[in-house]
């Protein structure tokens, strides 16, 4: 345990360090400055529009006549600690042609580092974002693997309870969450 001597110390052995020597200081400047100037790992994967992601799948899933769906991709962002599901769409998709009682339904098969499967739901509803001109439907998931075995992505409006599947279903084997 350091005691208040021995921080004071400390603290003047530095100061005499960056006085003495101008070029200790620019490296902690710009070493802080590069520190602090650092974007999460998803908003890159945004603002390049995937293209760099080593994880996506090529859909061309339509959702009308004025949204596709052209990928999909997990960003596991280790820094943040979070994944994110990732759909992005045609660039002159038109956000709010989407009905807004549809739901996105995305189920998926994992088997475990134990080699127990089980399955999970991830439907939600579509939220848009928009990075320079590349347009996404993102979604946060919690998992823990590095793969999904099968997932099955299809859209669908609840009705008194019931879901009621509308248009097509896409199913993707072995979707990896990592992308490192």
């Amino acid at each position: 345990m350091q005691t208040k001597l021995g921080k004071e110390k400390g603290k003047k052995m530095l100061e005499h360090t960056i006085k003495s020597n101008p070029r200790y200081l620019l490296l902690v400047s710009l070493l802080a400055l590069f520190v602090c100037s650092c974007k999460p790992k998803t908003e890159l994967y945004l603002e390049r529009g995937l293209d760099i992601l080593s994880n996506k799948h090529e859909l061309n899933y339509k959702i009308n006549e004025d949204v596709v769906v052209k990928e999909l991709g997990i960003i596991r962002d280790q820094k943040e600690g979070i994944k994110t599901l990732v759909l992005k769409l045609n660039d002159s998709a038109i956000v709010n042609a989407i009905d807004k009682d549809i739901i996105i339904g995305i189920t998926v098969w994992i088997i475990d580092e134990n080699k127990k499967k089980r399955i999970e739901k991830w439907d939600f509803i579509p939220k848009f974002t928009q990075v320079n001109k590349h347009k996404y439907i993102m979604n946060e998931i919690k998992i823990e693997e590095d793969q999904v075995n099968k997932m099955k992505i299809f859209l669908y409006k609840k009705n008194e309870g019931r879901k009621n599947k509308i248009g097509p279903t896409i199913i993707l084997n072995k979707v990896n969450t990592y992308n490192d």
